[in-house]
């Protein structure tokens, strides 16, 4: 996109990160950058280097992105929040990176909704998210598809340890109704299988994942 290849002011914000002296999250924000650029092209988002930062933001909100020009009149802000990467595995702070990318991807090449009309996260941006194995609803609540999905399958491939969850038989239900089963584990995780007894532990924190829908 022309708009986003001249925000020259982005790419020198993220040289300027990875290189910042004295700031005790240069390393994670280098990383991300490293990341983000790794989606954007095996995901083919179509969008410029986004303006990072690593902010605490409000309670139960793991990251933003910000529509227009920020206060600094940059494009494309997205926040991370600085609890979730730290109390967080990394798969799942990656998973909100993708999440807020997707945002971007959005609102270069699709239709955003607006919270003022409650479609924020609509069915366009579900729909391209879960093809990459993000489940978002639509409050934005992200959860994750077991099996190998385009964004689990590319964390293993560079080495980050995430959830090895198989897709099972699924049973029959009645139409219009989710197929998928809700389980969660005690340190948040969440993934939806095809079966209503599932026996399974998490990789991160070794509980057992219990059924909660």
């Amino acid at each position: 996109m022309a708009d986003q290849t001249c925000e020259q002011i982005n790419t020198a914000l993220r040289d300027h990160q990875r290189a910042a002296e004295g700031w005790s999250l240069r390393g994670l924000a280098a990383n991300l950058h490293i990341w983000a650029e790794r989606m954007i092209l095996e995901f083919e988002l179509n969008v410029g280097t986004p303006a990072l930062t690593l902010e605490r933001l409000r309670r139960r909100q793991l990251g933003r992105y910000r529509h227009g020009r920020n206060g600094f009149g940059l494009l494309d802000e997205i926040a991370v929040g600085k609890e979730h990467t730290q109390g967080s595995p990394f798969w799942q702070v990656l998973g909100t990176l993708l999440h807020e990318l997707l945002h971007s991807w959005q609102n270069h090449n699709g239709h955003p909704g607006s919270l003022r009309n409650r479609n924020y996260h609509n069915q366009e941006l579900r729909d391209r998210a879960k093809g990459l194995g993000l489940l978002i609803d639509q409050w934005g609540r992200t959860e994750y598809a077991p099996g190998d999905t385009p964004f689990l399958s590319l964390l293993r491939e560079y080495g980050v340890e995430a959830p090895q969850l198989p897709v099972e038989e699924t049973l029959p239900l009645p139409a219009g109704r989710s197929k998928l089963v809700l389980y969660k584990c005690p340190c948040g995780v969440k993934v939806r299988v095809g079966r209503s007894r599932f026996n399974a532990q998490c990789l991160d924190c070794g509980g057992v994942f219990e059924r909660k829908g």
